[in-house]
């Protein structure tokens, strides 16, 4: 940022801070009340670390942020010229106005300038800060307040901005542990190494700074399990990127209660990982597995039990809104997160995954996360309406992806890579106790690739689809090498076929698989028959079909010119973004889990 006269250095650190605590953080930036005539636009604006991935109110002192802005025109004002201004107050130096170049003036009202003109789109991406870093700039410990305006036609009189500045704060260099936490005498990767306290709930907000690594040994709750809190109510953990939390035991788990909300909001060059304290080089990256229990997220949205409420696997408590659901629960968000050898089964039908969501609301966030090596599942949605997007799972010795108890969320961008276990990319039902329980499991699944191994388990398949659940899958690939006694796809359960239609020719669209692609091998596979046979489904569904399956890059998981010569669909509501492939990869340059994910290989 260029400043006239007045470089941003010259300001001393350690102003105190003018927003909310570190927890203020979203998966979208805030809209703002507007002043001036054009009642019908939106401006939004927010601090990111992760490339608008997640948004937050405060910013590490040391690490790269962006402020950045989006400005909905009015609909009458779409295809007009229009001219964006931008006014960043810096505290203690005073306020500036954007120029074009990224040159900073003092601002003066009596002469507003604008930075850029141009023909307006429904929605407009402005970058307000780039790449900034406090401890840079000497600016920790200090506020930073932005309004975003525009007007058209080249008329100033109608201007438009957000009434209240968006501020964004970076915060003082942190040291020693953070409140609530104890200090360890171990190292870990170099840092010191500081307790998380387990057993009783953690009730007050806590914040992880990335000076320390992090222990825990037994169970950390986040929050009491107050069904229905209201977000604001809820007690925060934050965890800043780079953090490394680490544990030790098959039954320790971090768990996110109904009145806990998380924010491990990572960036692409410096993921927070959660691991096992065996995790120091030494592992066998490609058979360590079960050494920790995992993350659960307890929710209070919608799941199909009688009473509307469950109990969590592994003592992580109850979940679900009962008769008074609330789908829209947020229980914070996780982006760029690592999350290796962890579930555990404790039972045969108790079991902790790598990441358990129960009964999880929509409002939650789940972007670019990476589970490796678990021992149970990858990702259970146990109920709930919770989004993820940009998920990896490698290594898993189980299900991949699992749903059951009504889930009705959506997916995208999603890789599943079996090594040297697993069972199934997919299992899901729709309650095992009662198949044709409601609400239907019914995610919709966009841009899936499943890669098979002939070392997964003899009864594993790449679909394993029953118990009465419903499915809309599109765009999604088979690849890998598969040796199942019970097929590559399995539809089983008389209420899976007859929920889904009465023959072949009647099937009524709830459970589908179109613009798909899949290995020969796995079309010749297909097991499972009630009121149709599943090779009867298959043959149903639109523009999905069979053949070789060329997935390859230094992963494989990599499309090849036959799949991307695939037709798409999109259309798909939106949460989706619109795509021109099918399956999970396009090509090497557009990779998504480049970078920040665990290289195990």
């Amino acid at each position: 940022m260029k400043v006239t006269k007045i470089k941003l250095s010259a300001i001393a650190s350690g102003v105190a801070l003018g927003i909310a605590s570190a927890a203020s953080q979203a998966a979208q930036p805030p809209a703002f009340a507007l002043t001036g005539p054009k009642t019908g636009a939106e401006i939004q604006i927010g601090g990111t670390l992760n490339n608008r991935a997640s948004y937050q109110a405060v910013m590490p002192a040391a690490d790269s942020f962006d402020i950045v802005a989006t400005i909905k025109p009015e609909s009458a004002d779409i295809g007009k010229s229009g001219s964006f201004v931008v006014a960043l107050e810096v505290e203690g130096l005073g306020t500036f106005n954007l120029l074009s170049g990224g040159i900073w003036v003092p601002l003066d009202l009596a002469n507003i300038q604008a930075y850029k003109t141009k023909t307006l789109a429904a929605s407009e991406d402005i970058t307000i800060l780039d790449n900034f870093i406090g401890t840079d700039t000497n600016l920790t410990g200090t506020t930073l307040k932005v309004y975003v305006a525009y007007y058209t036609d080249g008329d100033i009189s109608n201007i438009t901005y957000n009434t209240t500045a968006a501020a964004v704060a970076i915060s003082t260099t942190p040291s020693g542990c953070p409140t609530g936490t104890t200090a360890n005498s171990a190292t870990y990767n170099g840092l010191p190494v500081c307790n998380l306290p387990v057993g009783d709930p953690i009730t007050t907000d806590m914040h992880l700074t990335a000076n320390n690594a992090y222990f825990f040994s037994g169970t950390v709750f986040v929050g009491n399990n107050t069904v229905n809190t209201p977000f604001a109510d809820k007690v925060s953990l934050a965890i800043d990127p780079g953090v490394n939390i680490i544990s030790e035991g098959g039954q320790s788990a971090l768990v996110v209660s109904r009145g806990g909300k998380i924010f491990a909001n990572g960036s692409p060059d410096k993921p927070i990982i959660l691991t096992s304290s065996q995790d120091d080089g030494s592992l066998d990256v490609l058979n360590a597995r079960g050494l920790w229990g995992g993350v659960a997220i307890n929710g209070s949205a919608t799941q199909n039990t009688s009473s509307g409420f469950a109990q969590g696997e592994g003592s992580t408590g109850e979940y679900g809104g009962g008769t008074s659901p609330n789908d829209s629960d947020n229980s914070g968000s996780m982006t760029y997160v690592q999350i290796r050898y962890a579930g555990y089964p404790i039972t045969a039908d108790d079991e902790l995954n790598t990441i358990s969501l129960h009964a999880v609301g929509s409002g939650t966030t789940l972007d670019y996360i990476h589970s490796h090596n678990g021992a149970d599942d990858g990702i259970e949605f146990y109920g709930g309406t919770v989004n993820a997007k940009h998920i990896l799972i490698t290594g898993q010795d189980d299900d991949a992806l699992d749903w059951t108890n009504g889930w009705t969320g959506n997916l995208q961008h999603v890789v599943v890579k079996h090594t040297t276990s697993g069972d199934n990319c997919i299992e899901a039902d729709n309650l095992g106790a009662n198949p044709i329980a409601t609400p239907r499991s019914n995610p919709t699944i966009s841009n899936l690739t499943c890669i098979t191994s002939s070392t997964q388990k003899s009864s594993g398949h790449a679909f394993e689809l029953k118990a009465g659940t419903a499915m809309q899958m599109y765009n999604s690939v088979v690849g890998g090498v598969i040796e199942s006694t019970e097929g590559c796809i399995l539809i089983a359960g008389d209420e899976t076929f007859s929920q889904s239609g009465s023959s072949a020719a009647t099937l009524n669209g709830t459970l589908k698989m179109e613009r798909s692609y899949i290995t020969t091998a796995c079309a010749a596979a297909l097991a499972g028959s009630g009121t149709f046979t599943t090779a009867e489904w298959f043959a149903a569904q639109a523009g999905t079909t069979s053949g070789s399956v060329d997935l390859g890059g230094p992963n494989g998981w990599t499309n090849g010119s036959l799949i991307n010569a695939k037709t798409v669909t999109n259309g798909l509501g939106t949460f989706f973004d619109t795509v021109d492939h099918i399956g999970g990869v396009k090509d090497d340059t557009s990779d998504w889990t480049k970078g920040w994910s665990y290289d195990y290989d």
